[in-house]
């Protein structure tokens, strides 16, 4: 291999990286975004099968943590080093400030959503247990009281 293919084959390894890892990174944020959603809305999964409340608690658990401590979400944390390994410079600040304050919601009221998220996430757990409290009850297993 002459030093030209060998200086060619490491700049196309290079370039291979950069774009691996931006990719990835973009993988990440779609993912990110995905568990928003499903942060908000996925106790109503517990509307088909009742199973999906725990990892759904768990999840607003965890969300409440996160946007109430300092805490940096990992997988924050693992979007910035695929940027960084791709060439680019790392944001500031949380996933939030970067991709939906002030693009999907005035800053102003970030707070507000945030509240109105986790009351539609607690909403979700009364409905569900309503409803599995009346479905067993129909079905004679407890003694209505």
């Amino acid at each position: 291999m002459s030093a030209v293919q060998g200086a060619f084959s490491r700049c196309a390894d290079r370039i291979v990286a950069v774009v691996a890892a931006l990719v990835a990174a973009t993988v990440v944020v779609v993912l990110h975004l995905a568990y928003l959603v499903y942060m908000v809305f996925g106790g109503f999964l517990a509307l088909r099968w009742f199973a999906w409340i725990w990892p759904h608690i768990v999840s607003t658990v965890y969300s409440i943590y996160v946007t109430t401590t300092s805490f940096t979400c990992p997988v924050t944390t693992l979007e910035k080093w695929l940027l960084e390994k791709g060439g680019r410079t790392p944001y500031e600040g949380s996933f939030i400030a970067r991709y939906l304050r002030g693009v999907l919601y005035p800053a102003q009221y970030e707070t507000a959503l945030w509240v109105s998220c986790m009351a539609l996430a607690v909403v979700s757990y009364v409905i569900v247990l309503t409803r599995r409290r009346r479905s067993i009850l129909e079905r004679g297993r407890l003694p209505i009281t």
